[in-house]
């Protein structure tokens, strides 16, 4: 299995290869997507999204919808430490 800095680089290659052809099929999502990241004045809607994403493809057995530890569930998780650890390093390297 892959760590979540792992699985950034494998992701950032491939949208690095190739940033012509969406790798969502659905229209809709795709929509919907684009409008949380495209949002400049609020960048932390997309980084919520992606720290929610990446943890449920590191840990499947996540609900992307409970990124709080606080909800105490099973299958809750720390957005804010995927957030910290991976996100912020994967915007300083696409920045710099």
């Amino acid at each position: 299995m892959s760590r979540p800095d792992e699985i950034l680089s494998k992701i950032l290659r491939r949208a690095s290869a190739d940033i012509t052809t969406p790798v969502l099929s659905d229209d809709d999502i795709r929509s919907r997507v684009e409008y949380v990241c495209r949002q400049i004045s609020n960048r932390a809607c997309a980084r919520l999204l992606m720290a929610c994403l990446l943890a449920k493809i590191d840990r499947p057995e996540v609900d992307p919808r409970k990124p709080y530890t606080e909800i105490r569930d099973s299958d809750a998780f720390s957005g804010r430490s995927y957030d910290e650890k991976y996100i912020t390093q994967l915007i300083k390297i696409i920045c710099h």
